[in-house]
């Protein structure tokens, strides 16, 4: 081959490499986005239900809190605000007193984050332990929290879902201690209320949600709050929802604290600042304390 002819073939070997390299990166970028677009609802919630969290290894054990008294489990339920994204408490704050929690069968004494949550910040529930003394009509409160950021009312009750699964073995965990549940406290609506979820909808598989736990072995009252705030979405149908259920006679739902009062100066986000949750928690202790007392 002459010199002149390896020369004339450089430019097309280099656009060859050109275009080799540009249909390489296009078709990597190709599989990137089917990749993207692969990732399904439940690939997410997995990942949020593998964000839950654990048990402290260092956590003290229950027993020397109860002693030979009978505990009751108060079970709390719900998406972000019932879990650990709460702006955590400054150190300068006034310490909260850990508090006994059952998860996964094991007892512990734990603060925020509270174990069985995701999140790694603030929590309602050691401050509404706290206001009720750690006791619910005569023994002690252990708290087991099952709370999923971001989850729906559908994620809660699709019959082979991932967070029905681990709800389930939960219920089950706690069947095994033969401590009762004294009360079950929800805390969800904000997902529902961005999904636009109607609200014959979102009250009939509330009611089912009831009775599946109710057949796992959890047929306690249910307290439920109005938790819709997360602007810009509105959360009408699922308050309204929530009204229906509390009205039904007999139903075993009665009204939470309405926490969506808790506007922006006492938010981060859609989640509560320390303020917010120190006000949060007080609601909630103030629509319990009656029944906690045995006055209800």
């Amino acid at each position: 081959m002459t010199e002149e002819r390896k020369n004339s073939l450089i430019p097309l070997a280099i656009g060859a490499v050109a275009l080799l390299t540009c249909g390489g990166m296009i078709a990597a970028g190709v599989a990137m986005l089917r990749q993207s677009r692969g990732a399904t609802p439940a690939d997410d919630l997995a990942r949020r239900l593998a964000a839950i969290h654990d048990m402290p290894v260092t956590a003290p054990d229950c027993g020397a809190v109860f002693g030979r008294e009978q505990p009751v489990v108060v079970l709390v339920l719900g998406q972000s605000n019932a879990a650990n994204h709460a702006d955590p408490v400054p150190p300068s704050a006034a310490p909260v007193p850990l508090m006994p929690v059952l998860h996964l069968g094991g007892c512990g004494l734990a603060g925020a984050p509270v174990p069985g949550a995701t999140g790694t910040g603030g929590s309602l529930w050691p401050a509404v332990n706290q206001a009720l003394g750690g006791r619910w009509r005569g023994h002690p409160i252990v708290w087991s929290v099952i709370a999923v950021e971001g989850s729906s009312i559908a994620e809660w009750t699709a019959p082979e879902g991932a967070l029905r699964g681990y709800w389930q073995t939960q219920l089950d965990r706690i069947k095994g201690t033969r401590w009762p549940v004294a009360a079950v406290l929800w805390q969800q609506g904000e997902a529902d209320a961005r999904d636009r979820t109607a609200m014959a909808d979102y009250r009939d598989a509330l009611a089912a949600l009831k009775a599946g736990m109710a057949a796992r072995g959890v047929d306690a009252p249910w307290w439920i709050a109005r938790s819709t705030w997360c602007p810009p979405h509105d959360g009408g149908q699922i308050r309204e929802a929530v009204r229906e259920l509390i009205a039904i006679p007999g139903s075993g739902f009665r009204a939470g604290p309405d926490t969506d009062v808790l506007g922006a100066p006492l938010r981060n986000g859609c989640h509560f600042n320390v303020d917010g949750t120190v006000r949060a928690a007080a609601l909630w202790a103030e629509i319990l304390k009656p029944a906690a007392d045995g006055k209800d």
